[in-house]
């Protein structure tokens, strides 16, 4: 198998720290952005092409003479319907990937939840369909939180841990997840580009604990070395709790509504898990990714958002 991969969403969460794995594992790597000029005089070392998802030669241009896709793309957030949006998106994508003669798509999408999906969550798993409808052979990897600086879900428990020396539990805060560590995704991303062609479909990429979501506030608030006032609710709907998010935490409102919604049940993997395929990687125990996301993070923020974290930290030791 060749080995020139087009990232997409390169400058993201995800992308921004699977370049540098990449590289490491010999990937001759092109950036896909739609601001490739600027990031081609801000980083001429890389190779940057131009890429608008919404349009189709724009995607046709940049797969040319590509071995690999890693799609890490999403509308969320973006004006307009995002769903319609990624929907396009994967069409284009896939489209374009049959006709340049890509040989592996890798798609991050995320799990499949008990109950109803989310808009979200919706829209995730029709771009997964989308995506492995086609000739490319094509590997969906799902996962729920993942923990790291940057992870909007993450960001969002962090903050409500981190800020809140009294806080109210909504039921919905009972559902389990089981959050994984960036450096996992990253690692599990650049291995499954190498895997034969015949290994594809869906594969949780799930962590190594089977968390509530009062459990990892729980486990937040211990390695910060707090312990808040809690009381459970059952009448705090989550299109009431988008609003309380909204005040505490740096989430933006839209995603964290629907981040929200995906929490309404168990995210827990059901499917055959991608960790068999490379057993000698034991994935990070929560408090260790935790613990990391929480160092990093804590350097990015300003002099007076640390100041007043630690003031309402100090409140909830002596409450």
């Amino acid at each position: 198998m060749g080995k020139r991969v087009l990232l997409t969403g390169a400058t993201g969460f995800i992308g921004g720290r699977t370049y540098p794995a990449l590289i490491e594992a010999g990937w001759d790597v092109r950036g896909a952005s739609r601001n490739a000029a600027r990031l081609r005089a801000e980083q001429p070392e890389r190779d940057w092409v131009d890429f608008d998802v919404q349009d189709r030669h724009s995607v046709e241009a940049a797969l040319q003479g590509v071995d690999a896709v890693l799609y890490l793309i999403h509308a969320m957030g973006e004006a307009g319907d995002f769903e319609q949006k990624e929907r396009v998106a994967a069409h284009h994508v896939l489209a374009a990937a049959e006709a340049a003669g890509v040989k592996r798509l890798v798609y991050l999408g995320g799990v499949a939840p008990e109950g109803k999906p989310s808009k979200h969550l919706r829209s995730r798993l029709a771009t997964g369909d989308i995506l492995r409808s086609g000739k490319v052979p094509t590997i969906e990897l799902r996962a729920g939180m993942i923990i790291g600086a940057g992870s909007a879900s993450w960001s969002m428990v962090r903050d409500l841990a981190a800020r809140l020396p009294f806080m109210i539990l909504p039921s919905w805060l009972q559902h389990r997840s089981q959050p994984v560590a960036v450096d996992d995704v990253v690692f599990a991303l650049v291995r499954a580009l190498e895997l034969p062609p015949e290994v594809q479909g869906v594969f949780d990429l799930p962590g190594p604990e089977t968390l509530t979501g009062e459990q990892i506030l729980q486990r937040i608030s211990q390695l910060l070395g707090v312990k808040p006032f809690t009381v459970r609710v059952p009448v705090l709907t989550p299109k009431l709790s988008s609003y309380w998010l909204k005040l505490i935490t740096r989430a933006n409102f839209g995603v964290a509504q629907e981040l929200v919604e995906g929490l309404t049940s168990d995210l827990v993997a059901r499917h055959e898990l991608f960790w068999t395929f490379v057993p000698e990687h034991r994935p990070t125990p929560f408090d260790v990714a935790a613990g990391d996301a929480l160092r990093e993070e804590g350097q990015k923020l300003s002099l007076s958002t640390r100041a007043v974290e630690w003031s309402l930290q100090h409140l909830a030791r002596h409450a």
